[in-house]
């Protein structure tokens, strides 16, 4: 299995509230634990951060559950919605890898790196 990434997207501005990055949606609580979030939890907030999207734009179709073709890890695809449903549609594009579908956010974030 590999080792579960940051889904940072180098877009590190906080919301009105200061608790929430704009650009990966993790509180300020889960960035500054990430390094030490054992992988079981940071497979917990991956799989949460494209429902957050999905709230934050006000999408009212539910995402569709997907698995991470790269880790295995799950999160929910919104390309089937409206447009800009997909919280992947704010990641610049990948080239297709061969075998490979959707990828979650960390593993897109660390494609796109």
């Amino acid at each position: 299995m590999i080792a579960i990434a940051t889904p940072c997207i180098k877009v590190c501005t906080l919301d009105a509230t200061g608790k929430v990055c704009l650009g990966c949606l993790r509180t300020t609580e889960e960035i500054a634990l990430w390094g030490s979030l054992p992988d079981n939890e940071r497979t917990r907030v991956i799989a949460e951060l494209p429902e957050r999207h999905r709230r934050r734009e006000n999408v009212a179709k539910a995402l569709e559950p997907r698995q991470c073709s790269r880790c295995g890890a799950p999160f929910g695809c919104g390309s089937s919605g409206p447009e800009g449903a997909c919280w992947c549609n704010r990641y610049p594009p990948v080239a297709p890898v061969e075998g490979a579908t959707c990828l979650c956010p960390a593993c897109l974030a660390a494609a796109t790196a």
